[in-house]
């Protein structure tokens, strides 16, 4: 897992956004990313995640949100490699 950090790479911004992009369609439409947060909307809460990058990346206010995107990623990717879904 990447580390949190208030200003990330651009390189893994791209990765992130275009991991977001590739996997649109076949993300659970649910998750649970951690105890405490559950996105009820996964497609579309990750395509918001995609213009928060590209408006926000340089503000670390918005660190958090950003870092959910790569959260995300490792979330779902977890789940498939369990051969587990959310939300269908």
């Amino acid at each position: 897992m990447i580390p949190f950090t208030k200003r990330f790479s651009d390189e893994d911004l791209e990765s992130v956004k275009q991991w977001i992009r590739d996997n649109l369609d076949t993300m659970p439409k649910s998750l649970q990313l951690s105890p405490s947060t559950f996105i009820a909307d996964l497609p579309t809460t990750a395509s918001y995640y995609i213009d928060i990058i590209d408006l926000h990346k340089d503000n670390p206010t918005y660190a958090g949100q950003i870092y959910h995107a790569f959260q995300i990623r490792e979330r779902v990717e977890q789940l498939r490699a369990e051969g587990k879904t959310e939300g269908e």
